[in-house]
């Protein structure tokens, strides 16, 4: 009865007895129904959900990484690239994700060069032998980065007076020399300080990415024309340096991120030289000792016949083959050491003396810390090389923060990520 009295609340108008039965089921019909319906729609948008291809990124923006010693920036770009590209297919994500509604446009330009499944950069080279903050943009992060390029940037450099090398740093050739026993205190080079701060003109170093008439002034270096490498004019360029602050005490941060010894990485490749070039004259005494016992002239595959033509199999590739490769040996320079055993400052000589003497310097973007070295020796009349470098800052990014290299997991990755990006809102 109750049931009934509720059926004629809930429709008014309606009689009882077999009218309102009737209505009752009506309603009760047209419920399932919607109830059906409603069912469908629910399951349907699941399943739509459940075949929703995973983001290709879990965050996007940028983060700051520890670059170690002898790694290159594109080393670290790369790596880091990798973990994520692991990461994304692992999750079933791929690089169709980021363009679903322009397949068309993909098909169109397929032809071309395939794009990174990730897009990792950089904003701002390190050089090999320095170490310390690397920002990178990740995704979307990509497109910020030229602000870091330009923006202001914190370093510690350690500095050695009395020679400078070709590259300015402890990677060079030995080019000048000079004394530097009339500097008697480490005030002499407080005393010059001030004319190095502000906006002040500076000539970059030859090994350098800068372009000058569309060619990178470090690849006219290595180029083996010296004649057009010392023919250049590298334009002055404005800088601007916010401080600088020199000391004989290296900071623990900067020995824990790592900086080269200077001195004893020296000791090393001279010794690696040495060795190598006794090696390379036992070779060629043996090869010319076996060429004597074995008669000149001999025929051997690869070389030219009386025609001057390579043999019928394949000699001429050959030749070419063993030109490439001997091309590829001469244009690679070869790493000497890694990131475990390149020779750096430990904890056991974190107090320098002259002609050894470190700055801490603040300044603008475009500032070639090599540079501003070699000017700060040649104001106390003599040369210095810079043997060491930390980047501590970059723009908000400090050493402090920065992702060290056993941490680089992609877990570890997306969470700095997004904490950088609830940092900079």
């Amino acid at each position: 009865m109750k049931s009934a009295q509720s059926t004629r609340i809930v429709v008014p108008g309606s009689s009882s007895g077999g009218g309102g039965g009737s209505t009752a089921r009506s309603m009760m019909a047209t419920s399932s129904n919607s109830t059906t319906a409603t069912s469908t729609t629910s399951s349907a948008a699941a399943t739509t959900s459940s075949t929703s291809p995973p983001p290709l990124y879990l965050a996007e923006g940028l983060l700051a990484v520890h670059k170690p010693l002898t790694w290159t920036s594109n080393d670290v770009v790369s790596y880091i690239r990798g973990i994520l590209v692991r990461d994304a297919k692992s999750r079933g994500a791929s690089e169709d994700t980021t363009d679903n509604n322009n397949k068309k446009k993909k098909n169109k330009w397929q032809s071309r060069k395939k794009k990174q499944l990730i897009k990792v950069g950089h904003g701002g080279t390190l050089d090999p032998l320095a170490s310390g903050v690397l920002v990178l943009g990740i995704g979307k992060g990509t497109n910020q980065l030229q602000s870091y390029l330009e923006g202001d940037k914190q370093y510690i450099a350690t500095c050695e007076l009395g020679y400078e090398t070709d590259t300015l740093d402890c990677e060079g050739k030995l080019v000048k020399s000079a004394p530097w026993d009339h500097i008697q205190d480490i005030s002499a080079v407080e005393a010059i300080i001030p004319k190095f701060v502000g906006k002040i003109q500076q000539v970059p170093p030859m090994y350098s990415a800068i372009r000058i008439d569309g060619q990178r002034l470090y690849e006219i270096a290595r180029g083996g024309d010296s004649a057009k490498a010392e023919a250049v004019e590298i334009p002055k360029r404005e800088i601007e340096v916010y401080g600088i602050q020199v000391g004989t005490t290296l900071e623990e941060s900067a020995i824990q991120s790592g900086i080269v010894d200077g001195p004893r990485y020296r000791e090393q490749v001279k010794a690696h030289e040495e060795s190598a070039t006794a090696a390379a004259a036992a070779a060629a005494a043996a090869a010319t000792a076996a060429a004597d016992e074995n008669g000149d002239g001999d025929y051997e595959e690869g070389d030219a016949d009386e025609n001057g033509k390579g043999d019928a199999e394949g000699g001429g590739k050959g030749k070419k083959r063993r030109r490439r490769d001997n091309d590829k040996k001469n244009n690679s320079k070869e790493r000497m050491f890694n990131e475990e055993n390149v020779p750096s400052i430990d904890h056991t000589s974190t107090t320098l003396q002259l002609p050894q003497f470190k700055i801490n310097v603040q300044c603008g973007g475009g500032t070639y810390i090599r540079s501003l070295v070699r000017d700060i020796a040649y104001e106390l009349n003599t040369v210095a090389t810079m043997t060491g470098l930390v980047r501590t800052k970059q723009g908000p990014f400090v050493l402090e923060d920065a992702l060290t290299k056993e941490n680089w997991t992609a877990d570890k990755i997306y969470e700095a990520l997004r904490v950088a990006n609830e940092k900079m809102k």
